[in-house]
């Protein structure tokens, strides 16, 4: 009967006690019958926190020393030496009293037979269901499950305790132990008040206490995995988490508390308003509650990437719907299925990376189903651009040949013809080092880029020696949020007596250079747009002006940036622990440290999309500041001309838009990239580097990456149709070098609609995949391949005159 199944095979945990109540009444409204009372419903639908508790395995083993890091609120000094207190319990060597055991048994037998007993129990009258609700609070006041669950708190709570000396006593290896062994009567009256404040405060929640029912948790340690440390679980979890990052917002913390310090300018301006609070004795209540939110935040988050209790999924800025997928993923039986509404990044990002990969690598993935938001069909009040996708997986016990997939979904209608299988080994193909899923829009996106990883290596493969052919190193190099204090504007520069030559200030010998933002490069251009002339409409919109043919023209033309940033250290006012001055690092020594000598960068937009006109948008520029959004690799070996031209082409940039889930190009996405190797690009380097050359070298302030090609000219002339004649013999040429058909080359083109739309708004036709085309015929007929290899005059004739490489330039300095 319904009311049976509601009452004895659904479990749900929620944060809301509201939701708790309002989940009870939808499930009695669902099974109501008329005549009968309504189910028992509160052993199985409960209150509390599904993210933060113990398990088994955990509480085997201990405190961990991780447990005692220090987070806001905390004396540092005290917070380590309570670890180093905690690791010499652990050792034996720091007890002060003889504890004759050092390991905690775990059993929640005895508890899971008992609450059987009280879910079980004949429920056709109202008297029936008061005596269960009875039964189960006398089982709760248990003597068994109150030192386990004090046990559980316990071990919890020592995460989040405050460690500073005039705190209770915290819970260290050997308390914890204490606290197994005798219970209550093992800890003072005070460290027991401190362990209940916390867990009502965090909502201490552990799986196996609360379902024992579900979970058992033999004494043996043997579980369903190594982390758990239980048995059993639930046939199936469904759900549709939270997406909220742990780290607590600052400006919508005070969106509604102070209006100042949520819309400073920066992120530098915003902690010195944060700071002056604390002085201000009208506004010191403020400070405190945005103190105790921002400890509470830290605490979850210290509690979640450092407890272990999520392996795969609590690292970096960590966001729920990774650990509630990860909880899902451990909490199923064996032969189980979980069930979730997730963000598409759950495949695709990099801290998820290890739990997708995990579900790949062991077959347990059965289908990820991938929609876009345009049509509503997540929510009204979600962003339209916002990808979700419905994950199913099997548990332990299942293992799957192929997984289904769809990609880009709109409407529902489409899903059944959007629908292909694909199996694991062609997802670790695509992304060796992560196991990340590709967003394939089509079966044959799949097949095209599959067979691209066939013939061409990635970037980069970690963990192994021969696994960087370009000798790349990279690196973020400022960032706009933590490294604001160092930028510096016009105004304030000239106010300081800095002077302004071409568009570096100096002063004193010393040089404040510019910060080149993403938005100001494209591929082969470092002069794509300037902050100079920006009107306050492209300023609300984040564009800039871009340059006119004739600017393009001009090699003395310089851009100009919204910031500076100091080329030298600066002191910060500090000393170290030995009284030695603590410095800011400027650019010089930000990229020497990375051991690069050139005089000019390779970096390449963070910020991008799938469905751009362009997604991998790279450039080279001058040896100048670069913020995180123009992220930097800087290659030691290898004709970077072939590097760059290769980063630039389109079927790269088609290659990356099926990496692209979100709004983020990061090294794990680029070192998987499909990029040809030194060896395979030298003997092209002849018909590659004038070209690179040409588009590239178009300013004085390019002099030295020209030299660094061999070119000891002035820079070439900006000439519009030439570039483009260019580009597309380049173009035509990585196609080849990837192995592409045809028909496969006019079906990559179709999936840049945004250029086609330009093209045709412009010239009436698609021109840039027409050039292509045609380029791309004349090689085949050339039998260019990568073992035949392109060379000007000789199997190729480019329809320019002069020749690429050799074209028009500016009148010598």
């Amino acid at each position: 009967a319904l009311h049976e199944v509601v009452a004895r095979c659904i479990y749900g945990v929620d944060l809301n006690p509201m939701a708790v109540e309002l989940a009870k009444v939808s499930l009695w409204l669902e099974a109501l019958e008329p005549g009968r009372p309504l189910g028992f419903l509160d052993a199985h639908v409960k209150h509390g926190n599904a993210l933060i508790g113990a398990t088994p395995a955990l509480l085997r083993k201990g405190i961990p020393d991780e447990a005692f890091k220090a987070i806001t609120g905390d004396d540092p000094k005290y917070a380590r030496f309570l670890a180093k207190t905690n690791r010499e319990e652990r050792s034996g060597q720091g007890s002060l009293f003889d504890i004759d055991f050092d390991t905690v048994s775990v059993d929640n037998t005895a508890l899971a037979r008992g609450l059987r007993r009280i879910v079980h129990a004949e429920a056709d009258t109202l008297s029936q269901v008061r005596a269960q609700e009875a039964a189960y609070q006398g089982w709760q006041q248990s003597k068994d499950y109150v030192r386990n669950r004090l046990l559980a708190d316990a071990w919890c709570a020592a995460f989040v305790w405050r460690k500073i000396q005039e705190a209770p006593r915290p819970v260290t290896h050997e308390m914890f132990l204490r606290l197994a062994q005798a219970g209550e009567d093992g800890a003072p009256e005070a460290t027991l008040e401190e362990i209940g404040r916390l867990r009502e405060q965090y909502r201490f929640f552990h799986w196996h206490l609360e379902f024992p029912d579900v979970f058992a948790a033999p004494d043996d340690g043997r579980g369903v995995d190594g982390t758990t440390g239980w048995k059993g679980g639930f046939d199936c979890v469904l759900g549709n988490p939270p997406w909220e990052r742990i780290k607590l917002q600052e400006q919508e913390f005070f969106a509604q508390r102070d209006t100042e310090i949520a819309t400073a300018k920066n992120a530098a301006a915003r902690k010195r308003l944060i700071e002056e609070l604390k002085k201000d004795p009208d506004r010191a209540e403020l400070y405190r509650e945005f103190e105790e939110a921002k400890r509470k935040s830290e605490g979850e988050s210290h509690f979640l990437r450092l407890s272990a209790r999520y392996p795969l999924t609590g690292r970096g800025d960590v966001n729920t719907y990774a650990l509630f997928t990860e909880t899902a993923s451990r909490n199923i039986s064996g032969r189980g299925f979980f069930g979730l509404v997730l963000p598409t990044g759950i495949a695709t990002d990099a801290t998820t990376a290890p739990f997708f990969s995990d579900l790949v690598s062991t077959g347990r993935l059965s289908s990820f189903l991938d929609f876009e938001n345009e049509a509503f069909l997540l929510s009204r009040d979600v962003d339209h651009r916002v990808r979700f996708c419905l994950l199913t997986a099997a548990g332990p016990g299942r293992r799957a040949d192929r997984a289904e997939f769809a990609f880009s979904t709109r409407y529902m209608e489409d899903l059944p013809k959007r629908r292909f299988a694909m199996p694991p080994e062609e997802i670790l193909l695509v992304n060796p080092n992560t196991g990340t899923l590709p967003v394939f829009r089509s079966r044959r996106d799949a097949e095209i880029t599959t067979g691209i990883y066939k013939r061409v290596p990635v970037l980069v493969r970690e963990n192994d020696p021969e696994g960087n052919p370009w000798g790349l190193s990279f690196m973020a190099m400022f960032h706009m949020a933590n490294d604001s204090h160092l930028f510096r504007t016009a105004e304030q520069l000239e106010a300081e007596g800095w002077e302004l030559r071409g568009n570096i200030y100096e002063r004193d010998g010393k040089r404040m250079l510019p910060l080149y933002e993403a938005k100001m490069l494209h591929h082969f251009d470092h002069r794509l747009g300037t902050y100079e002339g920006q009107t306050e409409a492209q300023a609300n919109m984040g564009t800039l002006p871009r340059l006119t043919p004739e600017q393009h023209d001009d090699p003395n033309f310089l851009v100009m940036p919204r910031y500076w940033v100091p080329e030298f250290d600066m002191p910060t006012g500090k000393k170290d622990g030995k009284g030695k001055e603590i410095y800011y690092a400027g650019v010089e020594s930000r990229i020497s440290q990375k051991g690069w000598q050139g005089q000019w960068l390779l970096g390449w937009r963070d910020i991008c999309r799938s469905t751009d006109e362009r997604t991998m948008i790279n450039s080279v520029f001058p040896r100048v500041a670069a913020p995180d959004g123009t992220l930097l690799m800087l290659p030691r070996r290898g004709g970077v001309s072939g590097l760059i031209s290769c980063l630039s082409s389109f079927v790269l940039d088609f290659v990356v838009r099926q990496k692209i889930g979100g709004t983020h190009l990061k090294f794990f996405t680029i070192f998987q990239l499909a990029v040809a190797s030194p060896d395979q690009l030298l003997k092209f380097e002849k018909f590659i580097t004038p070209r690179v050359l040409e588009l590239t070298y178009t300013a004085h302030d390019m002099t030295p990456f020209a030299r660094d090609l061999g070119d000891d000219g002035p820079p070439f002339r900006w000439d519009e149709e030439r570039r483009a004649i260019i580009r597309a013999e380049l173009d035509a040429l990585f196609f080849h070098i990837y192995g592409i058909k045809r028909d496969d080359v006019d079906y990559i083109m179709e999936t840049f609609p945004i250029v086609k739309r330009k093209d045709e708004e412009k010239y009436g036709i698609y021109r840039t995949k027409d050039l292509i085309l045609e380029v791309y015929d004349r090689m085949a007929d050339a039998g260019v391949s990568l073992d035949t290899p392109l060379i000007d005059g000789e199997n190729f004739t480019s329809t320019l005159a002069p020749p690429p490489g050799h074209g028009p330039r500016h009148d010598p300095a």
